[in-house]
């Protein structure tokens, strides 16, 4: 794991503590009990083969469940607190996780989380890693790793926006055809929405227009679409604030407002630790009461 990181024998071990001879031959020990390389080696450095990504992958999962063993055995010699690592898309940030983290402050204030948001590939494979304990994702057309258990947890409005001086508002009898003439900026690749917006234009027998910008940055997004003529497609909970001050606009379109569903995506595991059960009970408990249907 070190070397992979690393990305080489020397700097992995100084960043271990060990010397370079020694980690070398551990190194041998172990493709020679595989019985497989799992490193290339080249003057930049040691990349991993297939089979070292295949122990890489197990080795996180080792490591992931180490820590929770030893934050475990901690809790009940009453020596920690619990901690939380919880992954989502930014659009859950408002409706689902501030108040999340408020109830759970109120209940049991000791808890510390860990958040890391991102598009839904990339909270899935943090998911299947274990770098997360569980994640909240839109709906996305990708295959699901076979540990990883996917539940819907309720749905928000997708819509295309603009600034409100943006041209496209004083066009008359406004078409879908018409938005393929402007530019788009857009969450990146991997991303709900992305696959939302391919759909719209493909499925009424259109070729989507290619995003001038992509970015993962909400507030990048919002600042580019509030100052410029861009359109963009996001949840509309994201740009609620800039709506109500009148600066942002949904597209009077009917076709380009659609519902996108959120799922709730957890590794299929026999237990969970005390602070992770309370933060999830009360996450659901929250999208309940926002009338987000389980």
């Amino acid at each position: 794991m070190s070397i992979a990181r690393a990305g080489s024998i020397n700097a992995a071990a100084e960043l271990i503590g060990m010397t370079q001879p020694a980690l070398s031959r551990s190194l041998r020990r172990l493709e020679a009990s595989l019985g497989a390389a799992l490193f290339q080696r080249h003057a930049g450095g040691m990349t991993l083969t297939s089979f070292g990504h295949a122990v890489k992958r197990h080795g996180e999962r080792v490591e992931f469940e180490t820590s929770r063993l030893i934050e475990e055995i901690r809790m009940l010699n009453g020596a920690a607190s619990g901690f939380v690592r919880v992954g989502l898309v930014p659009s859950a940030v408002n409706t689902l996780l501030e108040p999340t983290l408020a109830a759970v402050n109120r209940i049991a204030p000791e808890i510390q989380v860990q958040v890391i948001e991102g598009a839904g590939d990339t909270m899935l494979s943090a998911v299947a890693s274990g770098q997360v304990d569980f994640a909240i994702i839109g709906d996305i057309a990708i295959d699901f790793a076979p540990d990883v258990v996917v539940t819907p947890i309720g749905d928000e409005e997708v819509c295309v926006a603009a600034r409100t001086l943006h041209p496209i508002f004083s066009k008359d009898h406004l078409a879908l055809e018409d938005l393929t003439t402007y530019r788009w900026v857009l969450p990146e690749k991997g991303n709900a929405i992305w696959f939302g917006f391919d759909n719209l234009f493909r499925r009424n027998g259109l070729e989507p227009p290619t995003p001038v910008v992509a970015t993962n940055s909400v507030h990048t997004l919002k600042t580019i679409v509030c100052g410029e003529d861009y359109l963009t497609m996001m949840t509309r909970v994201i740009f609620e604030q800039e709506e109500k001050n009148g600066l942002v606009c949904p597209i009077p379109l009917p076709v380009t407002h659609w519902r996108r569903e959120l799922m709730l995506a957890r590794r299929n595991r026999a237990y969970s630790l005390p602070a992770e059960k309370l933060f999830l009970a009360e996450l659901i408990r929250q999208a309940q009461k926002t009338d987000v249907s389980l």
